[in-house]
């Protein structure tokens, strides 16, 4: 009977300090289940910038900017935590009009597809990074350099090196061999 007491005494404790981790990975596992694609969508941008070379690599930190609405959340500012070549990352998103000549990267929401065309003019042939998710890019979009694409549960990515040329951005070879396609 002793033997039995303490058992479940200790199965208890177990459990009552078991519960509160098994709640928080619950938790977290239901986040990370609403939005796993933002979270590797943020380590992508991570990488490319990583594999980018500027023309003007003074800049001690790098703009991060999403234009309109953010589909990221907190995946965008866990991957900005990082350092880039030891840059630091500066988050802004709902950038518009004039705030865009100091990007480095720009990231064009899937929904803001419609309002590309808008900003289109005032971004062409500038040195910023530009990257979207959308799969209508060509003559519809002729600024973008980066085209992240789920297939399934694959994540890829599609580079228009030409653009890039123009707007004085050069891509690591490393880059440009993990993407699926090269223009």
């Amino acid at each position: 009977m002793r033997f039995n007491l303490r058992r479940q005494f200790f199965t208890t404790i177990f459990f009552a300090l078991l519960l509160p981790a098994l709640t928080a990975s619950l938790v977290l596992a239901e986040e990370i289940a609403d939005a796993p694609e933002y979270a590797l969508k943020a380590v992508y941008l991570n990488n490319f910038a990583l594999f980018t070379e500027w023309p003007d690599e003074t800049n001690e930190v790098l703009e991060f900017c999403v234009f309109g609405k953010d589909p990221f959340g907190r995946f965008l500012e866990n991957a900005a935590q990082k350092k880039i070549r030891g840059k630091a990352i500066h988050l802004r998103r709902a950038v518009q009009g004039a705030d865009l000549k100091s990007c480095h990267l720009l990231f064009i929401p899937a929904l803001e597809k419609e309002n590309f065309s808008r900003i289109a003019p005032s971004i062409s042939q500038q040195a910023i990074l530009t990257v979207t998710e959308t799969a209508q890019v060509g003559e519809k979009y002729p600024n973008v350099m980066i085209v992240i694409v789920q297939e399934g549960s694959n994540v890829m990515f599609d580079v228009n090196q030409s653009v890039a040329k123009t707007a004085g951005l050069s891509f690591s070879s490393k880059l440009l061999r993990l993407a699926r396609n090269v223009k």
